[in-house]
């Protein structure tokens, strides 16, 4: 039984949304981390040691760069996939998104492992 193209955007609608739910809710705690970072680096700034405070901005301009670049490149590329094969580019796009927010966070637990791994605790 063939669904009727009514149904089939139905369907393509609810699977875009349940994806991109899917992302907001795995990137939330990742913005609330920078959130935290950069108000901990706002608050403890030096005023004397300039380099140290450009230093911990450009880390930080760094971590945002990943947290929100590797998501919109997976939809940009679930999107560029779609359209060079002559589909809809719904779905691909923001499956690439969730993609690229579940390869954040492989990167995020594999920096934590190595921090840990190479850290030496004395007490």
């Amino acid at each position: 039984m063939t669904d009727s193209p009514a149904e089939t955007a139905r369907r393509t609608r609810r699977t875009v949304i349940t994806l991109l739910v899917v992302t907001a809710v795995l990137l939330l705690p990742l913005l609330g981390g920078l959130w935290y970072a950069a108000d901990d680096a706002l608050r403890n700034r030096s005023s004397t040691d300039w380099r140290a405070n450009h230093e911990t901005k450009k880390s930080l301009q760094h971590a945002v760069m990943l947290v929100l670049g590797v998501p919109m490149a997976g939809a940009a590329c679930g999107w560029t996939g779609a359209t060079v094969l002559g589909r809809r580019a719904g779905v691909p796009a923001a499956t690439g998104a969730m993609i690229g927010t579940i390869a954040v966070w492989i990167v995020g637990i594999g920096a934590v492992y190595v921090a840990f791994s190479n850290a030496t605790f004395g007490f």
